[in-house]
């Protein structure tokens, strides 16, 4: 059995998104928003805090994490595109996001095992 602490790259990540004016709006006016916000939000949090996991635990729920911020499915509920484009967010800018951020994480835990 594995243990249940991860290798991160990021360590803590909660609270790291704060949602757009126009989205606080929505959250406010609509709460049914402020659910797909956190799901959103959730999944964000568990792409960073795994992306450098070494347990087959953080490895599963970071590739999940991937897959389901690529996924191009907008009929979905709850899938990162239909959530996008409900918040009137744009996913192409969230994932250009994160995998900038992937890039330069690595490349930073790269240089310092070197």
């Amino acid at each position: 059995m594995e243990p249940e602490t991860q290798t991160t790259t990021t360590g803590d990540v909660a609270g790291v998104f704060v949602p757009p004016p126009h989205v606080v709006e929505q959250i406010r006016k609509q709460p049914e928003c402020r659910l797909l916000w956190a799901v959103l939000q959730d999944g964000m949090e568990t792409y960073m805090k795994y992306a450098g996991a070494t347990s087959h635990r953080g490895q599963r729920l970071f590739a999940e994490a991937e897959q389901w911020v690529s996924e191009e499915d907008p009929t979905r509920l709850c899938s990162f595109v239909s959530i996008c484009h409900v918040l009137e967010l744009d996913p192409g800018y969230f994932r250009a996001g994160l995998q900038r951020w992937r890039a330069t994480t690595l490349a930073s835990a790269l240089r310092q095992a070197a």
